[in-house]
């Protein structure tokens, strides 16, 4: 990817501009002549050009690559470093479309745009705009980022060039929320990016531009129900309160202080809304500095109270599809998630259950092998860590939504978080085998659609509402959810292969699960094998198999342990 190959100044539409990012600005740059970047006792990364990397074998332009990556860094040489590196990621992503290339190049091009006030920078927003449109086959994806550079960097010729793109995708302009969000703070990370900084709540505005978008004039909605999860235990650290609506309504939160006999509230008002008869009026809670809840119709709004304790915070999201707004209620300071701590506690989820079986195929579904390898999994932690707490979040058949599921670990104050499922697909695949995925945005077309299955989504909302709602994780949970990601991994593939040698590695990856949205503690979701793929369901059949993966899952989680 050379520093300054732009198209020439033309009138491009999208496709001509996908045309010119797939010929044009794919070689990577020539070496400078004081040789680059250079650490002291260390010899230079051979510089590759696009036709070698195509035909050199995979394990060394993995290692030409990892050299690169070794040297990025907050400055010019670490930037044109990890210009480098992603150009031979994206050109591995080429030749081994199933592995991390993609996302490696992504993630490095992500942060070299960030380092605004280094030469560099902005080519390398450039690049990932480009890699976006070309590689990732997302514009929408290219647009953000290239009006996000657009917006950095006004007086460089590269923001002529970000502009150049802006007209070229203008058919692909994505939501007035998620633009509105980077016109307010441009230098602010870029969530859309995955890489967005150490913030308490997704950007509020975003989120309700968002809802206020999608909602229909003339057809009000009607507040369903309110459910409260988390609350059983008078000593929980955190309750989500969950308003369900038949359809997407505009809605508002608005901080309220304590006066007179009121204490400080936090109030949520949908717009065109009317609660159904069935809602009591009030519903007490008392747990976690939450003493109750309610709700009064106010003109063509609905007003839902909370009422809050001192010290108490909320942070307000919501979820698609069917309409939910979330409210998360904390007692005391958060939890901070980056620090190395003992751990007292593990949740381990089994995906789906219930009426929700997930995944069929070969006559065996998702629900009931996720469950039995869950149970195996918390048998081992409980032989090997006998001083930790294992709960599931169900041990049976039964139905467990997604906002309950993170909302149980919560409440716990779980030390850590794994959702277990099985991969699946429509379609026939080269490769099966094993993924572990934490929160973050994707552009991943395998990923969105497995993020949607799970979510019981569109890609459409699981990719738009993903840059939005990226922020309610903070970067060092992002950190600490890699690390346990990794462990898990690594023993789930190593457990599998003792049974199938041949068992894919599709490795560690970022997606929007919905599962994991809210957690406050380090949060995995790991795909174990893949039903769809004979071998590996007739391997699911039988208990070596399951045996293998749940001892591979619990040697990962012992080694993050361990390691904290």
């Amino acid at each position: 990817m050379s520093p300054r190959c732009y198209p020439r100044r033309s009138r491009l539409n999208s496709a001509m501009l996908l045309a010119v990012l797939v010929a044009a600005c794919s070689a990577p740059a020539e070496p400078r002549a004081d040789g680059g970047p250079r650490d002291a006792g260390r010899a230079m990364p051979p510089e590759v050009g696009e036709l070698d990397a195509m035909g050199m074998p995979l394990d060394r332009l993995r290692s030409i690559e990892d050299a690169w990556a070794a040297r990025t860094g907050p400055n010019e040489a670490g930037v044109r470093a990890a210009r480098r590196a992603a150009s031979l990621a994206r050109i591995r992503a080429l030749r081994e479309p199933e592995g991390d290339g993609l996302a490696r190049a992504r993630a490095l091009l992500a942060e070299a745009s960030l380092r605004r006030d280094v030469a560099g920078a902005c080519d390398a927003a450039i690049d990932l705009a480009r890699l976006e449109a070309r590689d990732a086959v997302d514009p929408t994806a290219a647009y953000l980022v290239a009006h996000r550079a657009s917006r950095r960097w006004t007086d460089d010729a590269c923001a002529l060039e970000a502009r150049r793109i802006l007209g070229a995708l203008e058919g692909h302009r994505p939501d007035r929320a998620l633009l509105a969000a980077i016109d307010a703070d441009p230098n602010a990370d870029d969530p859309s990016i995955g890489l967005a900084g150490d913030t308490e709540t997704p950007p509020r505005d975003a989120l309700e531009a968002w809802a206020a978008e999608r909602t229909i004039a003339g057809e009000p909605a009607t507040l369903e129900s309110i459910v409260v999860y988390g609350h059983e235990d008078r000593e929980a650290r955190s309750v989500r309160v969950v308003l369900a609506l038949d359809r997407v309504a505009a809605y508002e939160r608005l901080d309220l202080p304590a006066e007179g006999e009121l204490p400080a509230r936090v109030a949520i008002d949908l717009a065109s809304t009317t609660p159904a008869s069935s809602l009591p009026s009030t519903i007490p809670v008392g747990a976690a500095g939450l003493a109750r809840i309610r709700h009064a119709r106010r003109d063509d709004r609905t007003r839902i109270v909370l009422d809050l304790e001192p010290g108490t915070s909320a942070r307000v999201f919501l979820l698609p599809q069917p309409f939910r707004v979330v409210i998360d209620v904390t007692r005391g300071d958060a939890t901070t998630t980056g620090a190395a701590r003992d751990v007292d506690l593990i949740l381990i989820d089994p995906g789906h259950g219930g009426d929700d079986y997930g995944a069929r195929a070969f006559g065996m579904r998702e629900a009931d092998i996720v469950l039995d390898l869950a149970m195996r999994v918390r048998d081992v932690l409980r032989r090997r860590l006998p001083n930790v707490r294992v709960v599931l979040t169900r041990d049976r058949d039964v139905f467990v939504s997604l906002e309950q599921r993170a909302a149980m670990a919560n409440a716990v104050s779980a030390d850590a978080f794994v959702s277990i499922h099985l991969n699946a697909a429509d379609e026939s695949v080269d490769h099966g085998g094993v993924t572990t995925f934490v929160l973050d945005t994707t552009n991943d077309r395998q990923a969105l659609r497995l993020a949607a299955r799970e979510n019981g989504t569109t890609t459409a909302e699981v990719g738009g509402l993903a840059r939005i709602i990226a922020g309610l994780r903070r970067e060092e949970q992002v950190a600490t959810s890699r690390a346990l990601a990794e462990r898990i991994h690594r023993g789930t593939l190593a457990g599998g292969r003792t049974v199938l040698p041949r068992l894919h590695d599709r490795g560690v990856r970022s997606a929007m699960f919905y599962v994991l949205v809210g957690a406050t503690m380090p949060a995995v979701l790991v795909e174990a094998s893949f039903m769809t793929r004979e071998d590996e369901a007739d391997a699911l059949r039988n208990d070596r198999y399951r045996g293998a993966l749940a001892d591979g899952i619990a040697e990962g989680i012992v080694r993050w342990v361990e390691g904290r």
